[in-house]
């Protein structure tokens, strides 16, 4: 059996399932089909749209770090760095941290904090995250924390037009969740509804054919 030979079959096979549905269950089942279309806008709706580079410079053999978005703690790790030595004789610790972070578009408060024996420091910078690109941030220990932007394009420039409110994408993602659940909700009540009617009536139908078999024999 070819494959357009099993699609036909399986198109009359369904068919025929949907013709023995009443209509309140098609609809129910038109609504599903509705919800699952929404469910899908909703899930591309809260996807990140950017990422976040980070690049740490640091002089510490260990040390805790913790990144926050708008408040929002979205990254905590452990840095670790390595002695070397200078001219032979000169010891240093020195070590480099690097990670990638998925953001949402549009412009966001980004929040790092480096803490080890002795060092506990905190500093914040803003940035513009374009939908589609890297924003690459470097943080240096130092004597004090400092963060920059390591290209003027890349996370201090202009908002991107398409994605500058983030929020409206989550509230967005966020009412089509809620008109996802109760499409699901009204449908599975549909079609249950609708089972059972169908069972009552061939329960029904056999009880009297039953009847009828036990008139015509006596």
């Amino acid at each position: 059996m070819g494959f357009r030979a099993w699609l036909a079959g399986a198109r009359a096979l369904l068919w025929n399932a949907l013709g023995s549905l009443s209509p309140k269950a098609r609809f129910a089942l038109g609504l599903a089909f509705v919800a699952v279309v929404l469910l899908g806008v909703a899930a591309l709706m809260s996807l990140p749209s950017a990422t976040l580079k980070l690049v740490c410079r640091h002089d510490f053999r260990s040390a805790d770090i913790t990144v926050s978005i708008d408040g929002e703690v979205v990254h905590t790790d452990t840095v670790t760095g390595a002695v070397r030595k200078r001219f032979g004789v000169l010891e240093k610790t020195e070590g480099t941290y690097t990670r990638t972070l998925p953001v949402g578009s549009g412009r966001h408060l980004v929040e790092v904090r480096l803490r080890a024996p002795g060092y506990d420091h905190t500093r914040s910078i803003s940035g513009d995250f374009s939908r589609g690109k890297e924003s690459a941030l470097s943080v240096y220990s130092g004597r004090d924390l400092s963060l920059a932007w390591r290209s003027a394009g890349s996370g201090a420039g202009a908002a991107d037009p398409a994605g500058a409110s983030p929020s409206w994408f989550k509230y967005a993602g966020s009412v089509l969740m809620t008109i996802f659940g109760s499409i699901v909700s009204a449908s599975i009540g549909v079609l249950v509804q609708d089972f059972l009617r169908a069972r009552k009536a061939r329960v029904g139908e056999t009880g009297r054919v039953q009847t009828e078999g036990s008139k015509i024999g006596s």
